[in-house]
């Protein structure tokens, strides 16, 4: 599950999926959507992609340094349903974006049975080995923390949303309020000049890679290139992985969308 390919995990786990879903405005279908079958290393960060695509990260400073609110709140929340996932189940762990909450669904063995309450729980480790794992790898911090974190700084993230809650059921369930009005990341984004510049590459010469990219533009920083080009253009719709289950993959590359073709389409003709 850590480290198999992707055929390996879907035959020993036959209905191990994740399904993140934005649901703002579509609230019966989606408005954007991302399924992980991968191995569990490549899922928390297709996971954490999808979280930092919808939600705002607002600037904090704890003491004198910058803390991302964001990170602190969902890091361990998407390293909950990983870990505590009940693996035999075909039902899939979900985690879904709505206008005033984020609801995070596993399937589960309920060693509480009910509501927790954060000030009076015990953790309980349903996989210890993956949560052992995950500890090493950095994605995760001490059994329990998920919840801790949640509500220390859910308060500093959306003030006045209210408090989270925590079922230990059949389904675990962790909902996680919104505050009204809260700003949100779009779901399109104006195109800037560094994109144009990228779509028009890509169409020109098809499907890149991160290597292609950088000498094609004659850019040094992977760094400047990764912020400027390729994460807006990802997060706007306009270009898509071509391995879409493993963005770190040595083969990747990257191809643009239905939506890109559309962009380059209507710049022609405003050229024309």
């Amino acid at each position: 599950m850590m480290f198999g390919t992707d055929e390996i995990i879907q035959s020993v786990a036959p209905g191990y999926k994740f399904d993140a879903l934005l649901r703002r405005r579509d609230k019966d279908r989606y408005d954007d959507r991302e399924i992980v079958r991968t191995n569990l290393i490549d899922a928390f960060d297709l996971l954490m992609t999808f979280i930092e695509k919808h939600l705002n990260d607002p600037f904090y400073l704890e003491g004198t340094i910058s803390v991302s609110l964001r990170t602190r709140i969902f890091r361990e929340l998407v390293a909950n349903i990983i870990a505590h996932r009940e693996y035999t189940s075909a039902a899939p762990a979900t985690l879904t974006i709505y206008e005033d909450r984020v609801e995070l669904m596993n399937p589960n063995v309920p060693h509480y049975h009910g509501r927790i309450d954060p000030a009076r729980f015990t953790p309980y480790p349903k996989n210890p080995t993956i949560c052992k794992f995950l500890m090493q790898l950095g994605r995760y911090e001490e059994l329990g923390s998920g919840i801790n974190n949640v509500t220390k700084y859910l308060p500093l993230y959306a003030p006045g949303a209210g408090a989270p809650s925590f079922s230990d059921d059949d389904m675990f369930t962790t909902i996680v309020p919104r505050a009204s009005g809260e700003v949100t990341a779009p779901l399109t984004a104006p195109v800037t000049a560094p994109v144009q510049k990228l779509l028009g590459l890509l169409e020109t010469e098809g499907d890149l890679s991160n290597v292609g990219i950088l000498e094609l533009l004659s850019l040094k920083s992977r760094r400047r290139m990764r912020e400027n080009y390729i994460t807006p253009a990802l997060n706007s719709g306009l270009i898509e992985y071509t391995i879409p289950d493993k963005p770190s993959s040595s083969k990747q590359r990257y191809r643009l969308t239905k939506k890109g073709k559309e962009v380059m389409d209507e710049k022609k003709r405003g050229m024309g």
